[in-house]
């Protein structure tokens, strides 16, 4: 990681053991992170609410909780972070790019002028504190979109967004598994990885008890791209291609 930097990170923090000031755990993650990018850098991380696909909660993008762990929300709690408007798989960012990143987005998850469409645009990084990527990699799902994979279909939902002092019913999309395949057992990205891994680096450092784990997005998105146009089942198990068989 360099100045100047995109980086788009995923954490899991009890995984890298105890830390010595569990008080000052977040802000001195906070504080490395932007260290490392610098003034002119950007970090971006998920800030997914797939809870309120049910409750129907409205969803307010400064007000709305990350349910992807501490370290996202004390980041999409900061004063200049900025937050995309789906409301089930927001991207918040902040920094030199995260207005771009993070604003007039597509109503996808993923996609063409998706945040994820965007941190490939910005060849951005991926860092992965403490977790194997292959169990965090939603990178992966865009390129699914992209090759318009057989097995998911674009889920129509309409839910109340809040925009200031506006609350407005909109329209979002979300590419959803087949529901034949709801249950089954998955491959884990192993043949995602397992390709990429074999032209691309994966850079390894340990960290506490774990490690963090760094590989180009834009990399993985085309060797994920390679793949598809391959095997366009290539994300899913031997059983569940035989369904589709």
């Amino acid at each position: 990681i360099k100045k100047g930097d995109v980086i788009y990170f995923s954490a899991n923090l009890l995984k890298l053991g105890k830390y010595e000031n569990q008080r000052k755990i977040l802000d001195d993650y906070y504080k490395a992170l932007w260290e490392l990018v610098g003034k002119k850098g950007t970090i971006a991380y998920p800030t997914f609410n797939f809870s309120i696909i049910n409750n129907k909660k409205i969803f307010c993008p400064r007000k709305t909780s990350s349910e992807m762990g501490v370290l996202t929300e004390f980041f999409r709690k900061k004063k200049y972070s900025y937050r995309s408007n789906h409301p089930y798989t927001s991207i918040s960012s902040e920094g030199h790019h995260s207005k771009y990143i993070c604003t007039k987005n597509s109503q996808h998850s993923y996609g063409p002028n998706s945040p994820f469409d965007r941190l490939i645009i910005l060849n951005a990084k991926f860092l992965s504190i403490g977790i194997k990527p292959n169990f965090n990699s939603s990178q992966v799902h865009h390129a699914e979109h992209m090759s318009s994979v057989p097995y998911r279909y674009f889920k129509k939902f309409n839910h109340r967004v809040k925009k200031g002092k506006k609350i407005k019913k909109k329209q979002y999309f979300m590419h959803v598994l087949s529901e034949n395949l709801i249950g089954t057992k998955r491959d884990k990205n192993r043949k995602i990885f397992n390709h990429f891994t074999k032209n691309n680096k994966i850079t390894r450092s340990r960290c506490g008890d774990s490690t963090l784990y760094l590989y180009s997005i834009k990399k993985f998105y085309e060797a994920n791209i390679e793949l598809f146009n391959k095997d366009i089942y290539a994300w899913l198990s031997i059983k569940q291609k035989k369904i589709f068989e």
